[in-house]
């Protein structure tokens, strides 16, 4: 080991600077895994490989849960100590700290295991977090001219080693970071689980709500799109030196967005058209893959071209936040792709017309308006939980930089 220097962020007891050490001189094995094939869990044996581990959290998250083909080998599973690196591909340098709470590990071969022999593991494994440590895989892995790194190499990974004491009080301290995010993502999925389970209650009609009075709403009615949307058409002449702000339909119900201002003799497409606020638009090339949604205020005024369908709602019948999230169901799902034609699911258009005579049960103004209202008082939820996790991200970031050399 040799001399190093200290960290800007440091606990009071501690004051001595830092020393370093390869990887080698702390560890042993660098191992690699089985090459045995994922096979259906056999309820003992758990298989952990690369895509096994969560991207941000480093956490064992199998989807499914695997065993190794014949099962388990001693040589192979994981101990206290443990931690194991993907050792090639994108992932490359991605670390798991093995946990008891994860039951029986067995390794393959697309992982490197070195067991920690002087020093904490958990340091170690949150070392294999900071900037230092990804930038020393980002250099080594592209030697070979593709992502990789081998055990002989991680032998040689330099790592900041000061006093146990102050590894074990880092380490206690970020880990109680880390399972702040955990407890915070679980919470995110969960109510995610929750609004899918009630848009299903809700839109089959298995859930009603029931007006100020406490009275039950009328029954839904039946009506076609084309009685309850109005497609818009509000043409715009472009000037050459005018500036326009375009705008992009996000799959996955991810929303419009905007994808910059340009002068009109930069816009390839001429016939383009005006939006605006709270209108519904649908990509005709991208639908199948959820891509619609409505116009945010800060949209109000951009244009699309007529690759966009546009439509506005017959106010008196549809509550347009409403209908919005009516979209994201199963049914509408399969509304849109009933209703492109095309060979290949990247190449299908949609048939706005043929889509416009589907059929569709729509409760009356007010309750479609207490439906969209309850589930935004959801949304909120999950964005606020969502703002959350990513500020404890950003914190743990920042502790990372400074707690480290």
């Amino acid at each position: 080991m040799s001399g190093g220097e200290s960290p800007v962020l440091r606990f009071k007891a501690f004051s001595e600077p830092w020393g370093k050490a390869d990887f080698k001189e702390i560890a042993k094995d660098f191992n690699y895994g089985m090459n045995a094939s994922a096979v259906t869990f056999n309820g003992k044996d758990k298989y952990i490989r690369i895509t096994d581990i969560d991207d941000s959290l480093n956490t064992f998250s199998p989807s499914p849960l695997t065993s190794p083909e014949g099962g388990g080998s001693k040589k192979f599973k994981l101990h206290t100590g443990d931690i194991v690196f993907a050792r090639t591909g994108a992932s490359t340098g991605k670390p798991y700290l093995f946990s008891k709470g994860d039951g029986d590990l067995f390794f393959a071969g697309f992982l490197i295991k070195a067991t920690i022999t002087k020093g904490n593991p958990s340091f170690i494994y949150q070392f294999c977090k900071t900037s230092t440590y990804k930038k020393w895989v980002s250099v080594m892995s592209m030697r070979s001219g593709q992502p990789g790194i081998n055990a002989e190499e991680y032998k040689g990974l330099c790592i900041p080693f000061p006093d146990e004491q102050e590894q074990q009080k880092i380490a206690d301290f970020l880990t109680s970071v880390d399972t702040k995010i955990i407890q915070l993502t679980e919470k995110h999925y969960l109510l995610k689980k929750y609004k899918k389970g009630v848009m299903q209650q809700i839109f089959s009609q298995k859930v009603r709500f029931k007006d100020e009075g406490g009275n039950a709403f009328p029954k839904w009615k039946e009506y076609a799109l084309k009685e309850i949307l109005l497609l818009q058409s509000d043409s715009l002449k472009m000037g050459d030196e005018e500036t326009y702000e375009l705008i992009t339909v996000k799959r996955g119900f991810g929303g419009v967005k905007s994808r910059g201002h340009f002068k009109g003799k930069d816009v390839l497409v001429k016939n383009q058209f005006n939006i605006h606020e709270n209108e519904f638009v649908i990509s005709k090339r991208q639908i199948v893959h959820g891509a619609c949604g409505l116009v945010p205020s800060e949209l109000d005024g951009a244009i699309v071209s007529n690759e966009y369908n546009v439509f506005r709602p017959v106010e008196v019948l549809l509550d347009i936040d409403y209908f919005n999230r009516f979209t994201t169901t199963p049914f509408m799902r399969r509304a849109f792709f009933i209703n492109s034609d095309g060979v290949h699911i990247e190449k299908l258009l949609f048939k706005t017309q043929g889509w416009l005579k589907t059929k569709v049960h729509l409760p009356c103004l007010e309750e479609q308006q207490k439906i969209a209202q309850f589930l935004q008082s959801i949304d909120t939820k999950i964005e606020g939980v969502g703002k959350q996790i990513e500020q404890t991200k950003q914190f743990k970031k920042g502790l990372l930089q400074q707690m480290f050399v």
